[in-house]
């Protein structure tokens, strides 16, 4: 695995853990060796998920996969780690977490693998927008996962305003793999309604953000949604004049998840 794509994990790894910890501050409804526990779990996920996209991206099948597992001996760690400490994470984290891990495990598996029973080659992340919502979904649902809880309005709102955040980043990833998805005839919205129109929507969805202030109106979710609107505004303006800047479309772009977690640190008392 090239230095460039251990960068990309280990920033995937950051997001992870910062989704996740900010709904644990929001809702700390369990222990922190729950969430330790959680985090480990997670870790290993995302590793493993992100570690073996350069290859999924030749071949979508299940079995291309298990074959891109075998050449990565960094890979089988994490799958060995999860195999073997599985009935521990059963026992310790909640039903209410393991419902939520099952749920992204689903939305990242059916968002991946070829889907022969539709048509052979057929893959949801083909079609248009649905890759983004999926992509948004189960990122956004880290957030539900670390706070252990369904009902609590900031908690939804946090969830909500993640979710909004990840699509228009992950569309923003998509402006700047244009080449690629046109080989791959992949209908991501770049494609569909060009760079022009792509523009003003990721503007337009950055902010809907404001409407997680419908859910949870407190002062400290005000500024929480305002410095991230603000934030992604700047990202998606450097990335219009600039698609293929790595810094931009990737590094401070997944740092958005960070940034999350550094406005919930200092915002929520």
């Amino acid at each position: 695995m090239n230095r460039k794509r251990i960068k990309i994990n280990l920033l995937f790894i950051l997001a992870t853990l910062s989704l996740l910890i900010a709904g644990y501050w929001i809702h700390p409804s369990e222990s922190l060796t729950h969430l330790l526990f959680l985090s480990y779990c997670c870790i290993c996920g995302t590793w493993m998920v992100y570690g073996l996209e350069y290859s999924k991206r030749e071949n979508n099948s299940i079995s291309s996969l298990f074959k891109a597992l075998k050449k990565h001996k960094g890979q089988q760690v994490f799958v060995i780690h999860l195999i073997l400490l599985t009935p521990l994470f059963l026992y310790v984290i909640s039903w209410y977490a393991i419902f939520s891990l099952f749920i992204i495990a689903i939305l990242g598996l059916v968002y991946s693998i070829e889907l022969k029973f539709i048509n052979v080659g057929f893959q949801l992340k083909q079609v248009f927008f649905l890759k983004n919502i999926i992509i948004g979904l189960a990122w956004g649902l880290l957030v539900l996962l670390g706070g252990n809880h369904y009902e609590d309005p900031a908690l939804l709102a946090c969830f909500c305003l993640s979710t909004l955040q990840i699509i228009v980043g992950s569309i923003l990833r998509d402006v700047a793999d244009v080449n690629f998805d046109i080989k791959s005839k992949t209908n991501t919205v770049p494609i569909i309604l060009g760079l022009k129109f792509t523009f003003p929507l990721l503007h337009l969805l950055n902010l809907m953000s404001t409407l997680v202030l419908l859910i949870f109106s407190n002062s400290w979710m005000l500024y929480l949604v305002g410095f991230v609107i603000g934030w992604k505004a700047l990202i998606i303006e450097k990335v219009k004049r600039n698609n293929q800047s790595i810094l931009w479309t990737q590094t401070l772009n997944i740092l958005t998840c960070f940034l999350i977690l550094i406005l919930v640190l200092i915002f929520k008392q």
